[in-house]
């Protein structure tokens, strides 16, 4: 994951310090906001706000970013919270006058510096994104002596700082990224296939799988890797094993692996699950959702997955509608929980479930 800025963790523990009570903006996957929470509230910080892809959370201490949360889409340190200005462009006039006021600079801009604003808001208003982006870039600009690059047109340059503005209908946050780039991003990823896996949500079926120290973990789609090496940042004394039948998905794979991880990644086309030698504790997997790539039924990769999982074993899974509904209905498998999450425009679901010994009626 991408580092903290100097100075990043320096800002919040002075904060701290002097009796402030910091915030941060924590973007999240749709459907995620719940499960990204809970890690953070185990690590003591204060989750006091909580909406659509969003979580503000005041930090105890600077871990926040020095060793981020892993289901976040990004984080932000919070430099303002104003009213949301109103629906019409005049009422940006209003957000401007504000934040003139009460925006405190979260991290140092070097005169000259360059840093962009992304914006985003709900509901329907007479003026755009870059509206919003340019009067912020401005109070900006005023406040640091940094170079404001506006998103209209070109791309702005790197590197630069990154500043976020949300507007929620009630609340208007302005915030930085303390990072040089989005937690999304991995410094592990470096090759990517058809169908891979948006990390963020890769680290949720990871959570959801409760892998322990010495637990056997399989992917049977494990396309460039992403589950598994995600499920290792977490566990990293699982012993993992991952297949695919297309060898530049395991080739990919087998770039990605940081050194040290222990993970076994075999070319297969996951028919032969019951040729392995021990039987596993978790399965995690991320199957073709039938849009580029298809899988034809998927009971039958149910059957194999029950053949090879421990009594007590899971297996977590991100399907379709159709996908999830077979899991959850047939009677060879108890379904522990799902999850409805907003991946690439498209809204499959995460489901939990455990093999049973007994045929059941779901």
């Amino acid at each position: 994951m991408p580092s903290a800025r100097p100075g990043a963790a320096e800002s919040i523990t002075h904060a701290l310090t002097t009796g402030a009570r910091p915030r941060v903006l924590v973007r999240t996957v749709t459907g995620l906001e719940h499960l990204a929470a809970a890690p953070l509230a185990a690590a003591g910080h204060h989750v006091i706000d909580m909406s659509k892809r969003q979580l503000i959370v005041e930090p105890t201490s600077a871990s926040i970013v020095t060793d981020p949360p892993r289901l976040a889409d990004d984080l932000f340190l919070i430099g303002a919270t104003l009213a949301d200005p109103g629906r019409t462009k005049a009422d940006l006039t209003a957000l401007a006058r504000a934040a003139r006021h009460r925006l405190t600079v979260p991290l140092r801009h070097h005169p000259g510096e360059g840093f962009a604003v992304s914006a985003s808001f709900l509901g329907r208003r007479t003026y755009s994104r870059f509206d919003i982006e340019d009067v912020i870039g401005t109070v900006i600009a005023e406040r640091t002596g940094a170079t404001y690059h506006s998103r209209r047109g070109a791309p702005p340059p790197q590197p630069r700082l990154d500043w976020r503005v949300v507007l929620d209908g009630t609340t208007a946050h302005i915030a930085l990224r303390p990072f040089d780039a989005p937690l999304h991003r991995r410094d592990w990823r470096h090759s990517t296939v058809t169908g891979s896996l948006h990390p963020p949500v890769a680290a949720a079926i990871a959570r959801l799988a409760r892998v322990e120290p010495g637990h056997r973990v399989l992917d049977p789609f494990c396309g460039s890797g992403t589950i598994l090496l995600e499920t290792a940042q977490i566990e990293p004394d699982a012993v993992y094993t991952g297949i695919d039948r297309d060898p530049g998905a395991i080739a990919a794979a087998r770039t990605n692996t940081p050194g040290g991880a222990l993970v076994e990644w075999r070319v297969d086309d996951g028919a032969h699950l019951d040729l392995l030698r021990t039987p596993v504790d978790r399965i995690v997997t991320n199957p073709p959702w039938g849009v580029r790539l298809d899988i034809g039924d998927i009971a039958v990769h149910l059957d194999r997955w029950r053949r090879v999982l421990r009594r007590d074993g899971l297996a977590v899974a991100i399907v379709n509608h159709r996908q999830a509904n077979a899991l959850i209905e047939d009677p060879w498998w108890r379904t522990i929980d799902v999850r409805e999450v907003s991946v690439a425009g498209r809204h499959p679901r995460i489901v939990v479930a455990q093999p049973v010994t007994r045929r059941h009626n779901p």
